[in-house]
């Protein structure tokens, strides 16, 4: 027993770094995002799904990046279930868009009718540096499209993106996007191998993300020449050609509308007859004339998006919160046309984004666009030891009536009841004695306004604490 004892003592009771604890009111503003986001995605015609927390760790190996690779957690089956050669390695999931692939290739969806349109909200692990708003388990939003190649299908999933943005009535915010078709194309002109254009393509977002961070003052122990600076030397770690990368830099700092960035890219590429071709049949024109028919006119064409996954290959974009700091990207996602097939499923394009859920929290709090909090419950029932079973009957008939009702449970006094409701922010309170038992009347205390009814019976109950509800 002591040994025990000693054991419990030592007990590491710390939660895990990168790990989150949600007290009631943080499960409130979750919930209540949730349902956003559902109600959002819903008028689009979205349809929920769900996947595994956890998958084979080759799935994320193939196209997940190298940065996503070196920061998933992984793991074999427990000792007494392991295979006693080559295990297999599991990784818990990183992010939605591999496994959902993997989802769509094994099951009947890839025979389903296209478009097809799926949302997911659910949690991801990452092995990040822990930050505000980054956290090594968090929550992901996203929406997937497969069976579309269409500036139309670039359009809608902006406008989703964008749609929530404004539902949530968030303030200051900016869309950012770019097409790596023609970044592509010019690596590819090059002679590139597949890893060293990915390679490129890491260092140029990286790059970029960090002078956009500069420009809005996150950055305080940096210059743009330092950037530029690491730029170069990121590109000469990867032996690239030093024409190559001063052609590249121009890209950094290319940000503007779609008519002023094509036309300054036409001019930046203008001796590679691929890459222009690339510039010349780009969908952002398109898709930036669609989202202004949506009236979306805060955006912007960055040619230094080129986000961390491997798996991109046309539109991508982001969604930046200047205020967030260094965390400013609440959402990012684009095009993978090419995903579905290399996993070995039928040729299909597809496409999608995700928000961080953290993060939309952190911006609603910093807003104040959070609604009122929700009351634990409508209605606390306190009574005597004679009535207990009664007050019981009475709560189950109105939660069948629709009402969120508690019953005592601490064998607590008339007055002490009436303290722990008005403590708990309880709208209302009935306490149930002989008296309202045999007369089947009950006397009903509103906490918010101090009114107290006498003399009700239960239909009455029920259309005075419905009616209050609807006035707040």
């Amino acid at each position: 027993m002591k040994n025990e004892n000693q054991a419990i003592k030592k007990l590491n009771l710390q939660k895990p770094s990168g790990t989150i604890d949600f007290l009631p009111e943080d499960m409130e503003k979750r919930r209540w995002l949730t349902r956003k986001i559902e109600d959002s995605f819903a008028k689009f015609g979205i349809q929920q799904i769900d996947i595994p927390m956890y998958d084979f760790f080759d799935l994320y190996r193939i196209r997940s990046g190298e940065k996503i690779i070196n920061d998933i957690f992984t793991f074999h089956d427990p000792p007494k279930h392991r295979a006693t050669e080559n295990p297999p390695l599991y990784a818990l999931r990183p992010e939605f868009t591999a496994p959902f692939v993997r989802f769509y290739i094994t099951s009947e969806l890839m025979y389903r009718p296209k478009p097809q349109k799926y949302f997911y909200i659910g949690p991801c692990f990452r092995y990040d540096e822990p930050t505000r708003g980054r956290y090594r388990q968090f929550t992901q939003a996203g929406f997937e499209v497969f069976g579309a190649d269409t500036p139309a299908a670039d359009a809608e999933m902006l406008i989703v993106a964008m749609n929530l943005m404004k539902e949530l009535q968030i303030q200051e915010y900016l869309l950012r996007i770019n097409d790596l078709t023609f970044l592509r194309t010019f690596l590819q002109e090059q002679n590139l191998s597949l890893a060293m254009q990915n390679k490129v393509f890491g260092v140029i977002d990286n790059i970029a993300s960090y002078l956009r961070k500069l420009e809005i003052g996150a950055l305080e122990d940096r210059t743009q020449e330092d950037l530029i600076g690491d730029y170069y030397a990121m590109m000469n770690d990867l032996e690239i050609d030093r024409d190559l990368t001063v052609i590249l830099e121009n890209l950094l700092l290319l940000v503007g509308t779609a008519s002023e960035v094509i036309e300054k890219l036409k001019t930046i590429f203008s001796d590679f007859p691929a890459t222009l071709e690339a510039i010349n049949n780009s969908n952002i024109p398109e898709v930036c004339t669609l989202l202004e028919a949506a009236n979306i006119n805060n955006y912007v064409v960055d040619c230094g998006i080129a986000r961390g996954l491997d798996y991109y290959t046309n539109t991508v974009f982001e969604i930046d919160v200047p205020a967030l700091g260094n965390e400013k990207q609440v959402c990012g996602g684009g095009r993978y046309n090419a995903m579905v097939e290399e996993f070995g499923g039928e040729s299909t394009p597809g496409l999608g984004f995700s928000f961080g859920f953290e993060r939309l929290i952190i911006t609603l709090e910093e807003q104040g666009l959070f609604n009122p909090k929700e009351n634990r419950s409508d209605l606390l029932i306190g009574t005597k030891p004679e009535t207990r079973a009664y007050g019981i009957t009475i709560a189950q008939q109105l939660r069948a009536a629709g009402l969120s009702v508690e019953t005592d449970i601490m064998n607590r006094s008339f007055k002490a009841t009436g303290k722990f409701v008005n403590r708990m922010k309880i709208p209302f309170m009935m306490f149930l004695g002989p008296r309202e038992m045999e007369n089947k009347k009950f006397s009903l205390k509103n906490f918010t306004t101090q009114n107290q009814l006498n003399d009700l019976d239960l239909e009455a109950v029920i259309k005075e604490i419905e009616t209050f509800k609807k006035t707040q």
